[in-house]
């Protein structure tokens, strides 16, 4: 199961932080079902256009979640389209201004790869109506009749739109990919098929009446206030909230090829308006709401609803948010690996830009670089192989870097990245001090450039402390637990860059220490936990390992393995009552029972297991899941109150010249 997934949680068991990230659930509402709605069972009731037509002049007149594009004619310094598909005229053409709709769809392989913008057939595919003459697939033509329909003069489409040999221009739209998507009118997202050869629905489009609602009812020959009759026996139970459609809607989405694949996670994140087809049905989701094909509008927006942001992402330093989408980004799968970067660009740009030392191969650099190193995997990670288009021995993918993995990334594990937040939701108290000075190149023989920072005062002017807490005037709902430096506010030129750095540097201690011979199970996920014994055999830490403990339980290394210091860290204990302790005990056994892939019996369920009165404390605390010593039989008593103090370290594979991985 994910981590972003727990049955236990509201919101069909999504995590709280990632609630704003995933579709439609933030932005629905509890109002009941209407009478007349049907599920998506016949393919051949249409979908209405007159619905799409509804949802976009409700948003314009009244929402404001569209923010007008600024006077992209004149200016040179926002990212805008190179080329779009004028749909009038019928072929490619230089994009001068205007509105356009962008289409997030899956390529697939099953694709005539061959339909691209190239350089040898630019020139033609300019030439009005040479559209007409090429074979698109069906996902593209599909999309091309329906921004017709609705009165739209251009649509940008990736393959179509960006000259696919011409390398100089395609690393620049792919670097403004984030902007181009956030300043189209809409993005119509094509998830029903799973590669572009399939249409944007198995239903028909077609525009059914004058009223966009009233004459759908109509069709299915009930009326808007009609009694509905007696429901056939299904075996499903029918919704009785708008809610309960629009999140079985985002399960279903998420479980959708096009939601699984890495270049689609930035074009829905920048997307501000999204006409999403999927399973046979339609929705609409924008900055303010979220809405099934059969749901009546509403006729204002929900007082509490904020107002809209034109932006999901915050103009500061947020660590915490950056963890959370790097955790929904990590599973996407890529046909060339490679491109892994290029797909994360959008997001990493825009944090680069709000992190004052930049990304450095995702991970945020500067004061924030030795909380980013600490990342760990909830659960084991496949390692993204460069495909045969890389040179042989061209590192691309670098081991430290959480890109390089595929699988899911325990947030939690960069707690110490937010410590600077004082609200309830970040605590946990981690913090990490800097031992390491660190650079980073982009080959072992290129500049290096400084990755880490020493941490001090920021230079920013205008903190301000009240109830032991500091606030900015920039961002005056967020409370500090001490200042942080902040970005220049209208300086884009000097805000810091998102760099692809394959080689780190450092000079730092290196040990030598063995494994106990006993691997444990993280609570956390499906990783194996290995004791580290120092070279007097006593216990001096733990480590988490990419390998699932059934795997390694029979293999654990018996010669010394090699570690590097990291940083130094502190995590402040606080004590337990024996009933909060009781309590914790018989959830983690429950858990573990639950857990089909756990073996047994192995040492930490006998633990548990243990007789009243030998059994040994549990450590409560927000980061129990991520320091797994302290649940472990091996971790002392006596360490579990008090400030506990420790280093972070790396367990490496040595190469040559001085060259190592990361293992662990």
């Amino acid at each position: 199961m994910p981590e972003f997934v727990d049955k236990n949680r509201p919101y069909h068991g999504v995590t709280p932080h990632l609630v704003p990230f995933l579709p439609y659930i933030e932005k629905t509402d509890d109002s009941p079902l209407d009478g007349n709605w049907r599920p998506a069972d016949s393919l051949s009731r249409p979908i209405n256009i007159s619905t799409i037509e509804g949802w976009l002049r409700e948003c314009d007149e009244n929402h404001g979640c569209h923010q007008r594009q600024k006077n992209l004619d004149e200016s040179k310094e926002g990212p805008r389209p190179a080329w779009v598909v004028d749909i009038r005229r019928g072929c490619i053409a230089r994009y001068e201004g205007g509105e356009y709709v962008a289409l997030s769809y899956v390529w697939g392989q099953g694709c005539d790869l061959s339909v691209c913008l190239v350089k040898d057939n630019l020139e033609r595919l300019t030439q009005p109506g040479a559209l007409d003459r090429v074979v698109l697939p069906r996902t593209i033509t599909n999309a091309l009749s329906l921004v017709e329909e609705l009165g739209v003069g251009y649509l940008w489409v990736d393959r179509l739109c960006i000259v696919q040999d011409d390398y100089q221009e395609k690393e620049g739209q792919l670097q403004a990919m984030a902007g181009i998507y956030e300043e189209a009118y809409f993005t119509l997202i094509a998830a029903q098929s799973p590669d572009a050869s399939g249409p944007l629905s198995s239903r028909p489009l077609k525009r059914v009446g004058v009223s966009w609602w009233g004459s759908l009812l109509t069709l299915t020959g009930v009326g808007p206030f009609v009694k509905p009759t007696e429901e056939p026996d299904t075996p499903w139970r029918r919704p009785a909230s708008n809610r309960e459609v629009m999140n079985s809607h985002s399960i279903a989405l998420l479980r959708t090829v096009w939601f699984q694949r890495g270049w689609t996670f930035q074009e829905y994140l920048f997307s501000g308006r999204r006409v999403v087809f999927h399973n046979n049905t339609v929705n609409w989701e924008c900055r303010c709401v979220s809405l099934h094909e059969h749901q009546l509008l509403p006729s204002t927006i929900p007082a509490e609803m904020p107002t809209p942001r034109v932006s999901r992402l915050d103009p500061w330093p947020n660590f915490h948010r950056f963890a959370r989408l790097s955790a929904l980004f990590a599973p996407r799968l890529f046909t060339y690996s490679e491109d892994v970067h290029d797909a994360f660009a959008g997001a990493g740009n825009h944090f680069a830009a709000t992190f004052p030392g930049g990304l450095i191969s995702g991970l945020p650099g500067g004061r924030f670089f030795d909380a980013a190193l600490l990342w760990q995997p909830y659960s084991p990670m496949q390692r993204r192989l460069a495909s045969a288009k890389v040179r042989n021995g061209e590192e691309v993918l670098p081991s430290w870097s959480w890109l390089t993995y595929r699988g899911n990334v325990q947030s939690e594990s960069w707690a110490a990245g937010w410590s600077y937040l004082a609200t309830s939701e970040h605590e946990g108290g981690w913090k990490v001090f800097p031992t390491v000075n660190w650079e980073h190149s982009e080959t072992k023989s290129s500049p290096r450039h400084l990755a880490s920072a020493p941490r001090r005062q920021p230079e920013n002017e205008g903190w301000g402390k009240s109830d032991g807490c500091y606030t900015h005037p920039s961002i005056p709902d967020i409370k500090f637990a001490h200042p942080i430096p902040l970005p220049p506010p209208s300086a884009p030129h000097h805000r810091a860059a998102a760099h692809r750095s394959r080689y780190l540097h450092c000079k730092t201690r290196h040990c030598t220490w063995t494994l106990h011979h006993k691997a444990y199970h993280a609570f956390a996920g499906n990783c194996a936990i290995l004791a580290l014994l120092d070279q007097s055999g006593n216990l001096a830490g733990h480590l988490r390992v990419n390998i699932p403990e059934s795997h390694i339980r029979n293999h654990i290394p018996t010669d010394p393995i090699d570690l590097i210091e990291l940083s130094r860290g502190e995590v402040e204990l606080q004590p337990q009552s024996p009933e909060t302790a009781q309590m914790e005990k018989e959830e983690r056994l429950e858990m573990l029972q639950r857990d089909l892939s756990f073996p047994f019996p192995v040492p930490l369920m006998e633990e548990l297991k243990a007789p009243k009165g030998e059994e040994k404390d549990l450590v409560l605390h927000p980061l129990a899941d991520v320091f797994d010593e302290w649940s472990l039989p091996l971790w002392p008593v006596t360490r579990n109150k008090g400030l506990y103090e420790f280093y972070n370290v790396m367990w490496v594979k040595w190469l040559d010249e001085g060259k190592m991985v990361r293992r662990g």
